[in-house]
């Protein structure tokens, strides 16, 4: 993707997020002046966000050919100047990302993450204020309950933002199943670190599903499907666009795994070790129990999941995954499923798209999974 309609997409979606919160913030305020700590805190919280999804939706709305828009979504497309991307789906870029910041905010409640994005999680700040502003009762009881409840007030924006420029039904259903799924994903995500995900048969195909449902629609899937279908992409364009968006979604998440037991916190915006205190249920760590000796597995089994573990414990850890050969294997899986995606948008998408939108897109997987269109990355950078 061009950098200049990259970052303007990125741009107009946080001048979209500013003006809206703002209009929230002023409808909130005859209630009581301390409500502007919700906005003030959705404001900061997308900071520095790479607003990855809202790029999808422009992504996919740029896919349709201009030949094939109704007459009241046509617009410039092709090589049109990037300030000509069609509002609506800056619009609809924006109300994705207000479900992002709800999801992740709940799921910084959920795995007790005390960062994001290189800053306090939502709930660790509010708590931190709690007791800088010497409020009654128990400060880490208040973050939680402000975090769940701006997340919550987040995702009603989305929806109340959406709908003001939703062209139809198509567009509808795209937008509420992104919704559906990522909670439904979220959900055998909690199920399954709790070893409830009991129809699937190993650790292996319970990471796999739960990220079908949680990582793949709410980052790529539905996100480019609901551009091209507020554009008035037909079911051939649309059936293409999931034959690559569900790879590499996949693929996002494998290496979103890998980065967080050997990436740099510093870049990455969150603990590099919190996957292994926490517990994560990762592909990683199938690989590393499937092929570990009973020496190694028993190293996992003691720090995988303890929130005491040292340093010394976490890279015992690194060690078991990369002697294993559980790292060399999802980085495989990562080039994999970028191959796949490639294959896809050569195949598939790009006899009928808009040129414009197809280098956007193979720019977006290089991003998202560290493979270049002629080869993999190295995915530990």
């Amino acid at each position: 993707m061009p950098i200049t309609t990259a970052e303007s997409v990125r741009t107009r979606v946080a001048a979209e997020l500013d003006r809206f919160i703002a209009e929230q913030a002023e409808a909130l305020s005859p209630i009581a002046p301390e409500l502007r700590d919700i906005t003030d805190t959705l404001t900061g919280f997308f900071a520095g966000g790479k607003f990855l999804r809202p790029l999808f939706v422009v992504t996919g709305g740029l896919a349709v050919p201009a030949g094939d828009l109704d007459a009241s979504t046509a617009t410039t497309t092709g090589d049109a100047p990037a300030d000509a991307i069609p509002a609506d789906l800056i619009t609809l870029g924006a109300a994705v990302e207000l479900i992002q910041a709800a999801a992740l905010m709940h799921d910084d409640v959920i795995d007790n993450s005390p960062t994001r994005r290189g800053r306090p999680a939502v709930h660790e700040a509010a708590a931190t204020r709690h007791r800088a502003d010497g409020f009654d009762g128990d400060a880490r009881h208040f973050g939680l309950a402000s975090a769940v409840i701006i997340g919550d007030l987040a995702l009603s924006w989305a929806e109340q933002l959406a709908s003001s420029v939703l062209s139809g039904p198509r567009a509808r259903a795209q937008f509420d199943a992104l919704r559906t799924e990522v909670m439904a994903g979220q959900y055998l995500d909690i199920l399954n670190q709790m070893g409830g995900f009991r129809s699937a048969a190993a650790m292996r195909e319970a990471s796999q599903r739960v990220t079908r449902w949680k990582t793949v629609p709410y980052t790529v899937l539905r996100p480019l499907l609901l551009g091209a279908a507020q554009r008035g992409g037909d079911d051939d364009l649309l059936a293409a666009l999931e034959g690559t968006a569900v790879p590499l979604g996949a693929a996002f998440q494998v290496r979103d795994d890998l980065l967080g037991v050997f990436g740099d916190q510093a870049v990455i915006g969150k603990s590099a070790s919190s996957d292994i205190t926490e517990g994560k249920r990762t592909t990683l760590l199938a690989h590393a129990l499937e092929q570990g000796t009973d020496e190694q597995r028993e190293v996992l089994q003691r720090i995988i999941g303890n929130d005491e573990a040292s340093a010394e414990d976490v890279e015992q850890v690194r060690e078991v995954f990369t002697a294993t050969g559980a790292r060399e294997r999802a980085e495989r899986d990562v080039a994999a499923g970028a191959a796949a995606a490639y294959t896809a948008l050569r195949e598939r998408v790009e006899p009928l798209a808009d040129g414009t939108a197809v280098r956007m897109l193979s720019t977006l997987i290089a991003q998202a999974t560290g493979c270049e269109a002629d080869g993999p990355q190295n995915a530990r950078d």
